[in-house]
């Protein structure tokens, strides 16, 4: 399916004349493309990507959402974006760009990957891109500061025949994850599971295909990092029960733990370099002290164990659930 020209920027928003398309060098029967609808006589608009998800996704760059992104670099992909109108960033561009987590070996900003209609050969002679020819389905390519990305969720489906299980399911559980509106400037998660499965389900034959839709049964809602996940990855591959993620030590309590076993009163808290400043080193004892208070057995989780591959961990883990 052949991916519609970008309209320009000034027509994106609200209704605009045909005049003024044509005057802004849009083609006439660009007009007849399925992402505009004609809303009266000479008069116009461009339809939002399918799916109320996607509604957000411009929303989210109000403020920069690609502030993260090395100043340079972003020049440099908008100059490319404007040679090649026709193609858009995906792979690990995409996931560099909407700041998904990837494994410390895959450099989300180099190379640079894009992708293209299969129809369209627009990046063929460009050095130092991998282009990639692909098939695309309405929804799965967003316009955000000036930029044709892949959506997040294309993303994960980009990246099925690159990561590892483990990694792809630790990316699916951030994608559906409900994110932190102060700290992220979104209210809304990437993805849903059904958003998921009906993007992998609308490509049948594809690299990765058989672990992404196995990753998809392994994503769960509630890990707020990649180490959160591979740690419950790492658990239950061991053949212990699979935690709960987001535990409390009460009903009511304002305080949660990452990970943990609610009957044998187990919870595991996985604290990275963000634990590291006085502030919320205090927050982790009060956090630690309520649980302690309950009955509960704390276990702190670092990136020694990550490292470890969490082996330590899981056997003491073992040990509180069953006994020595």
């Amino acid at each position: 399916m052949r991916t519609p020209r970008p309209l320009p920027e000034e027509l994106l928003s609200g209704v605009f004349p045909r005049s003024r398309a044509l005057a802004l060098g849009v083609p006439p029967n660009r007009l007849r493309a399925r992402d505009v609808e004609r809303v009266g006589r000479g008069l116009y608009r461009v339809l939002s990507p399918s799916g109320a998800l996607l509604d957000g996704f411009r929303a989210a760059a109000e403020g920069g959402r690609f502030a993260h992104v090395d100043a340079d670099l972003l020049s440099l992909m908008r100059a490319l974006q404007l040679q090649c109108p026709g193609m858009w960033f995906s792979h690990t561009t995409a996931a560099h760009l909407w700041n998904l987590p990837l494994p410390p070996w895959l450099d989300g900003a180099r190379p640079l990957h894009v992708s293209r209609a299969e129809s369209s050969s627009s990046t063929d002679r460009i050095p130092g891109l991998v282009a990639h020819a692909v098939v695309v389905e309405d929804g799965e390519v967003v316009d955000v500061e000036g930029l044709r990305v892949s959506r997040p969720g294309r993303a994960y489906f980009d990246l099925m025949g690159v990561l590892p299980l483990h990694e792809l399911v630790a990316l699916g559980d951030q994608l559906i994850r409900r994110p932190n509106p102060e700290l992220e400037g979104r209210d809304r998660p990437w993805e849903t599971p059904a958003s998921l499965r009906t993007l992998v389900g609308d490509h049948r034959k594809t690299r990765g295909i058989v672990a992404g839709r196995e990753a998809l049964e392994r994503i769960r809602d509630g890990a707020d990092s990649r180490p959160e996940t591979l740690l419950r990855l790492a658990i239950v591959d061991a053949g212990l029960p699979e935690p709960q993620l987001q535990v409390t030590p009460r009903p009511g309590s304002p305080w949660s733990g990452d990970l943990g076993y609610e009957e044998e009163k187990v919870v595991l808290q996985y604290e990275g370099e963000g634990h590291f400043n006085p502030t919320q080193q205090a927050s982790d004892r009060t956090r630690n002290a309520a649980f302690v208070d309950d009955g509960w057995t704390v276990v702190i989780v670092n990136v020694v164990d990550l490292r470890d591959r969490f082996r330590g961990v899981v056997r003491r883990v073992d040990r509180l659930l069953h006994g020595p």
